[in-house]
């Protein structure tokens, strides 16, 4: 029994300790049918960008500069901050949170566009 138990907490303990440097962290595979995901969205503790992760590539790409917007995460934090990430398909959307101006966000994973606009709030 003692070994049963063992054997279940080491998985546990191993996902723990890989996801300790992370805010956030979401992949496009979110229904497990045994793919492998195609991409990866995730920010670090130490760093507010928006990093994204194609595995097919193996490149990652840091997103700080707010497309067209005045906001760059890196530069305004913690003033600014990306709000309620999604990853739907090959589009991740979010909000970033800004007393002045928030900002509705959306980042087109296949050629790495990042588009926002105004809230109004």
């Amino acid at each position: 029994m003692k070994t049963l138990l063992f054997l279940l907490l080491i998985p546990l303990y191993s996902m723990a300790g890989n996801i300790d440097n992370y805010k956030y962290y979401q992949t496009d595979n979110i229904i497990s049918n045994n793919s492998s995901p195609y991409y990866a969205a995730y920010i670090k503790n130490d760093n507010p960008c928006i990093f994204i992760k194609d595995f097919k590539k193996d490149k990652v790409q840091e997103f700080c500069q707010m497309g067209e917007s005045p906001f760059n995460l890196k530069r305004d934090a913690p003033s600014i901050y990306p709000t309620r990430m999604y990853l739907l398909g090959s589009t991740l959307f979010f909000n970033v949170a800004a007393p002045w101006n928030e900002q509705k966000c959306e980042i087109y994973l296949p050629d790495s566009s990042i588009t926002c606009e105004s809230t109004g709030k």
